[in-house]
């Protein structure tokens, strides 16, 4: 009987295999189908073997060449300018582009024109009536985009073409990495804050310069991700904004500003950059001068290859600075004096 049985499985499992395959003979497309009828369990697809001819994205366009763009994307006669939402995350290399009123067979019925040279990966997502596309690009660009008639044009730019000088301002923590604490004032919460105000000061500043953020959100960026933020794109700078504690974490009267630097640097530049500031701190805050610490054992100073200076602003274990800390007005002068510091350290460098 045990034979019977386990002879009738072995014929039933043959049997199963032999119609999978039949399927699958004979309809190939059947993924494709049930694509574009919404039935696979997942919309999001990669769209680069589609969209691909040789090292192209379908046949390049003379009318796109001599316009000099690298990339075309064609809009459905009833979706303008408005309907397009275009979106970067230079820590992640991706450029999101949103298009409302789009079908989920777009990118056949609009293939994209032009060179796919700069281009990692592409996906394409269609969910309520909207089309995202998301580009990964295989370094970091400024992304130039032009509107003309039913014509998106895209062109990957690189940031030093751009820009006279390029920063990275890193807040330190975030998402659930806290930092250090003082009852439920979180460290991460102040890092961000002084980090947004710095980022006011470069958005009326009179120099032509590109600052890219770790974080702008609460969210908890990999290490590798900051610091290779910094890396990939060269930058001139690259500053990591934080809050100090004592190694017990309890209150204590130690306090004032302390700015870590990669002392392996041998041309000098990530010292002179923490020390521009700390003397921006001292003075502008009226902090008590905890030095310059190498901190080459933490991994975004040891791993930076440009200068690097990581500032902690103050002791959120001491009563009296950490009031000072959550205070709006101490975060704004922070700000512009860290803001000062990057400025300083830009033109002693011949950058500005």
């Amino acid at each position: 009987m045990q034979r019977r049985i386990e002879r009738n499985l072995i014929i039933g499992l043959f049997a199963l295999v032999v119609l999978v395959i039949s399927v699958l003979y004979f309809f190939p497309d059947i993924h494709s189908y049930a694509f574009f009828n919404n039935e696979t369990e997942k919309n999001v697809y990669s769209v680069m073997d589609l969209i691909r001819e040789g090292n192209k994205l379908v046949v390049a366009d003379e009318n796109l060449s001599s316009k000099a763009h690298q990339l075309r994307m064609e809009l459905p006669s009833d979706v303008t300018q408005n309907d397009v939402e275009i979106t970067e995350q230079a820590l992640y290399k991706s450029i999101t582009i949103s298009i409302s009123g789009v079908d989920n067979n777009y990118v056949y019925s609009y293939p994209l024109v032009g060179s796919s040279d700069h281009i990692a990966d592409f996906t394409f997502d269609y969910a309520g009536g909207c089309g995202v596309f998301e580009i990964v690009t295989d370094q970091v660009y400024v992304l130039n985009t032009t509107f003309e008639d039913q014509y998106v044009y895209l062109d990957f730019l690189d940031p030093h073409d751009v820009y006279d000088a390029i920063v990275v301002i890193d807040a330190g923590h975030g998402g659930k990495d806290g930092g250090c604490s003082s009852g439920d004032i979180l460290e991460k919460d102040i890092n961000l804050a002084i980090t947004e105000k710095i980022k006011t000061y470069f958005e009326n500043s009179e120099y032509n310069i590109g600052v890219y953020y770790t974080r702008e959100k609460d969210f908890n960026p990999p290490y590798s991700a900051r610091v290779g933020l910094a890396n990939d794109l060269n930058a001139d700078l690259f500053m990591s904004v934080h809050i100090n504690s004592t190694s017990s974490g309890r209150t204590s009267s130690i306090n004032g500003s302390e700015v870590m630097y990669r002392s392996s640097d041998e041309s000098g530049l990530s010292k002179a950059f923490a020390q521009n500031c700390l003397d921006a701190m001292l003075s502008a805050l009226g902090s008590n001068s905890k030095g310059l610490v190498a901190g080459d054992e933490i991994y975004i100073i040891r791993t930076s290859n440009v200068p690097v200076a990581l500032v902690e602003v103050g002791f959120i274990t001491n009563k009296a600075e950490v009031q000072k800390l959550i205070s709006d007005e101490y975060q704004m002068t922070t700000a512009e004096t860290l803001y000062n510091a990057i400025i300083k350290t830009l033109k002693e460098n011949n950058k500005l």
